[in-house]
C-alpha cells in the first residue's frame, strides 16, 4: 500500500543533497596504519515497525523494510568486517500490519535480518515494562493476552533506565561485539523526556537518570569496558540530534559535550527526532538516519588491532530510494503472511483529496485535528448518554496524515497507532481554561514546548504575548455560549492524556471518569458512519484563534494565507518580505552583501537579506538585473518564492487542473502558475470567500506571516 510521507525530515536548503548518500563524518586525530582493521556499523533509527509503509522523500518512493532489507544486505555484503544494529523505536506507533499483532511482526524480521544488538526508544514503553520483557524475553503480551512473542535473537542495552526495586538498570548496560578481531562496546540510553512521552503506566516501576547521573553512568560503563579491554565505543543514544550547515545540536550532542573531550566514547548515534545528525560535537561522532525505514547509516571506523583505538571514524547517510531496487523476497513473504491473516487493512474505507492533514498540528488548529476530536466527542460510551460536551486529542498522538486517493483502515491505523482507551471525564469550566493553559509548557533550557490541543465542541481566542494564565479569551461553545468556570461538563481524552500525559496535569484532577473504546474504532466508526465509504472531509473552521507573539498579527484562523479582499495600506515590499523569510530561517551564509541587483544599493537596510536569499536561490529578481525591492510583493511572487524553498517537498501536479477552479485562475501569470498551484495543492496558499486566488493582490503583513510558518512547518522534522 502506498503512504504519503510529505513532512519527511529535511536540512536547510540542502535538502536535496543531504537525502542521498552523505559523507559528512570527521576523520579522528590519527592517521590510519595499513594494518587497521576496517569496521562498518549499519545502522537504523525510529523504524516503528513500518513494514509496508511508503514513504515519499523528495519526489522519489522510499523505505518499506524488503528495501531497507536489500539495501542493508547488499551493503553488508560489501564489507568484510560489518554489525548491525537500530538505536530504539524499532516497535511502537506502529503501522497496523504490526500493532495489530503486538509488534511481533517487526520483531521477527529484525531476527530474521540478523541484527547485532539493539537499545530502547520511548515507545518501547508504550505499554509497560510487562510488555517490553515480554517482546523482549519471550511470553504473552499483557496488552488483551492474544500474541505471544518469541524474543528477540540479539542483545538489547539500555543504561540509564533504573528498576525502582532493585536499583539496578531494567536490562543489561552494555554489550560487547567481536569483530575482525577487535572488540567493540555498546552502550544504551534512552532520551530522558521518556516519562512525559509515554502514559504513566508505561513508565510504572522504574526510574530514568537525569542528566548528570547520565554522564556518570556513561563514564562508569566505559571504565568497566576499558578494564574489558575495549576501547572502541559507541553510545546508542536514543536521544534527539540535527545537523544543519554543518552544526550538530540537540540532547546527543549535550551529552557529546558534557563527556570529557579525552572520553574513551568514539560514536553516539542519535534517534527520537526523525532528523539527519552527521557531525562531530567534542570529539565524539553523531550520527542518526532521519526514520521509518528510509535511511541507514553506514558509520566506518578504522581500529587499530593493536591498542584497539579509533584511528578513523566517519559516517555516510544514504537514502532507501525504491527505484531500481529490488525488495528482499523473505520480507515480503514476511509481511504477505501478516496481511494474509488481516485482510481488513486493505478495503477502502473512503477517499480524500489530499487536504486532510495535520500540518501544523502542534502550534494550530488542524483539519485531521479537527477530524479526530469531532470523532472522539462522537464515542458511544455505553452509559445512554448522549454525545460529550467537548473532546481534546493531543497533537503528539496524531502520526499521520490521510492520505490522497482511496483510505483504507490500515491509514486510520497509522494516524492513531497507540490503541488508546478513550475516557469521559467531568471538568469544571475553570479546569478546561487551566488544560488550554497547560497546551503552554517550556522545556527545561526554557525554551517554548507548545502542544496544541485538536478540539470540538469549543473555541477560544489565545493572545500568544501574554502570560500563560492570562492568554485564553473568548472561551465559549460553539454556538458563542461562554463556558461557565463553575459548571460542569463531560469530555473525552485519551487515556494517555488522562493520566497526565504531555503534563496536561488537570485531567488527572477529573471528578467523575468512565474508560471507554478504543480510540482507533471510534475513528474508523466515525468515517464509515459520517461518509459513507465516499469523500472524506475537514477543513480548519476557526476553533482556535491564535495571535502571534512578538506583536505581529494574527494570521486568519483557517490556516493558510488566506486571499486578502482589498489591498491593505500596510502590505509588505519584496525587501520587507524577503527579509522576514531570511530572518525566520536563520540564514546566515553571506560574508558580504550580494551586488546582484542594479537596485539594491551594498549600505540598504535589506541588503544582507536578499544577498542571503540570492545565495539560497530563493529569488532571481526581474529584467534588466533590477530587484524593485521597493515594490509592493503579490500573491504570486510570494509563491514562487516558497514554493522555491519548498522545492523538494512538493509534488508535482498539473497545475491548470488545480487552477481551473479558481474564478480568475487566467490572471495568473505563467512564472507563477505552477508555485501558486503547488501551495494552494498543500493549504500554504488559500482563496478568499469568492473563489478568488488574487495573484495580483498585495501581501500583507499576517499573510505572510502565516505562508512563512505553514512552509517552514511542512519542512520541518
Amino acid at each position: 500500500m502506498n503512504w504519503r510521507n510529505w513532512k519527511r525530515p529535511v536540512v536547510g536548503t540542502a535538502a536535496a543533497a543531504l537525502l542521498s548518500a552523505q559523507l559528512l563524518g570527521a576523520a579522528g586525530s590519527a592517521s590510519a596504519a595499513e594494518n587497521d582493521v576496517e569496521v562498518h556499523l549499519l545502522g537504523i533509527n525510529d523504524l516503528h515497525g513500518q513494514l509496508d509503509t511508503t514513504s515519499t522523500v523528495g519526489d522519489k518512493a522510499a523505505g518499506t523494510a524488503p528495501i531497507l532489507a536489500t539495501y542493508l544486505k547488499q551493503t553488508q555484503a560489501k564489507y568484510a568486517n560489518s554489525l548491525l544494529f537500530h538505536n530504539g523505536d524499532s516497535v511502537g506507533a506502529s503501522a497496523p500490519i504490526s500493532s495489530l499483532e503486538r509488534d511481533e511482526p517487526t520483531l521477527e524480521w529484525l531476527n530474521m535480518m540478523g541484527f547485532d544488538v539493539g537499545s530502547l526508544g520511548n515507545h518501547e514503553f508504550d505499554q509497560g515494562i510487562a510488555a517490553l520483557k515480554a517482546q523482549l524475553g519471550g511470553g504473552l503480551d499483557p496488552k488483551e493476552g492474544k500474541v505471544t512473542h518469541a524474543g528477540v535473537k540479539f542483545d538489547y542495552v539500555n543504561a540509564n533506565v533504573v528498576e525502582e526495586a532493585t536499583g539496578k538498570t531494567l536490562i543489561k548496560p552494555y554489550v560487547i561485539k567481536e569483530v575482525g578481531g577487535v572488540k567493540i562496546g555498546f552502550i544504551g540510553l534512552v532520551t530522558k523526556s521518556t516519562p512525559s512521552k509515554v502514559a504513566p503506566s508505561g513508565t510504572k516501576g522504574v526510574r530514568f537518570l537525569s542528566a548528570a547521573e547520565e554522564v556518570t553512568a556513561v563514564n562508569k560503563y566505559a571504565k568497566e569496558l576499558q578494564d574489558q579491554g575495549v576501547e572502541t565505543i559507541v553510545v546508542l543514544a536514543h536521544d534527539p540530534a540535527t545537523t544543519k550547515e554543518g552544526v550538530t545540536t540537540g540532547e546527543a550532542a549535550d551529552l557529546a559535550k558534557a563527556l570529557p573531550a579525552n572520553s574513551p566514547i568514539d560514536v553516539i548515534v542519535a534517534g527520537d527526532n526523525h532528523a539527519l545528525a552527521n557531525g562531530e560535537v567534542n570529539g565524539k561522532l553523531i550520527v542518526q538516519a532521519y526514520s521509518y525505514g528510509t535511511a541507514f547509516e553506514d558509520i566506518k571506523l578504522l581500529i587499530d588491532p593493536a591498542t584497539g583505538d579509533v584511528t578513523e571514524k566517519s559516517a555516510t547517510v544514504t537514502t532507501t530510494y525504491q527505484e531500481g531496487v529490488t525488495p528482499d523476497a523473505a520480507t515480503q513473504a514476511l509481511i504477505k503472511k501478516y496481511m494474509d491473516k488481516h485482510p481488513e487493512l486493505t478495503k477502502p474505507v473512503g477517499t480524500t483529496d489530499g487536504s486532510v492533514t495535520r500540518t501544523d498540528a502542534y502550534n494550530n488548529e488542524a483539519a485531521l485535528g479537527n477530524l479526530i476530536a469531532d470523532a472522539m466527542r462522537a464515542a458511544d460510551f455505553g452509559d445512554g448518554k448522549e454525545a460529550a460536551d467537548f473532546a481534546f486529542m493531543n497533537p503528539g498522538g496524531i502520526r499521520a496524515d490521510l492520505p490522497k486517493g482511496d483510505v483504507t483502515f490500515a491509514d486510520l491505523a497509522k494516524i492513531q497507532p497507540f490503541g488508546n482507551t478513550l475516557v469521559k471525564l467531568t471538568l469544571t469550566g475553570a479546569q478546561i481554561e487551566k488544560l488550554l493553559q497547560q497546551q503552554w509548557g517550556v522545556n527545561a533550557d526554557g525554551t517554548p514546548n507548545t502542544k496544541t490541543l485538536q478540539i470540538s465542541g469549543l473555541k477560544y481566542s489565545a493572545d500568544l504575548n501574554k502570560p500563560v494564565a492570562e492568554r485564553v479569551s473568548k472561551l465559549t461553545l460553539t454556538d458563542g455560549t461562554p463556558i461557565d468556570p463553575a459548571k460542569s461538563y463531560t469530555a473525552v481524552v485519551n487515556n494517555f492524556m488522562a493520566a497526565g500525559g504531555d503534563n496536561y496535569a488537570v485531567l488527572t484532577e477529573a471528578g467523575d471518569s468512565l474508560a471507554g473504546p478504543i480510540d482507533l474504532d471510534v475513528f474508523y466508526k466515525y468515517i464509515v458512519d459520517t461518509f459513507k465509504g465516499g469523500a472524506i472531509t475537514a477543513k480548519v473552521d476557526g476553533r482556535i484563534a491564535n495571535t502571534p507573539a512578538a506583536g505581529a498579527e494574527a494570521p486568519d484562523a483557517d490556516g493558510p494565507a488566506t486571499a486578502p479582499s482589498t489591498p491593505a495600506a500596510d502590505s509588505l515590499t519584496r525587501a520587507e518580505f524577503v527579509s522576514r523569510l531570511v530572518e525566520e530561517l536563520g540564514l546566515n551564509a553571506v560574508s558580504a552583501p550580494s551586488s546582484a541587483f542594479t537596485d539594491v544599493k551594498s549600505d540598504a537596510p535589506y541588503a544582507d537579506a536578499i544577498a542571503e536569499a540570492v545565495k539560497a536561490g530563493y529569488i532571481k529578481g526581474y529584467g534588466g538585473g533590477k530587484f524593485n525591492p521597493d515594490q509592493k510583493i503579490t500573491r504570486q511572487e510570494m509563491a514562487t518564492i516558497l514554493a522555491g524553498f519548498l522545492k523538494d517537498r512538493l509534488e508535482p501536479l498539473n497545475a491548470a487542473t488545480v487552477l481551473g477552479k479558481y474564478k480568475d485562475a487566467s490572471s495568473v501569470a505563467a512564472y507563477a502558475k505552477t508555485p501558486v498551484a503547488q501551495l494552494l495543492n498543500v493549504g500554504i496558499l488559500a482563496a478568499d470567500k469568492d473563489g478568488n486566488v488574487m495573484p495580483k493582490g498585495a501581501v500583507q503583513p499576517a499573510e505572510a506571516q502565516a505562508a512563512i510558518e505553514h512552509t517552514l512547518a511542512a519542512s520541518a522534522s
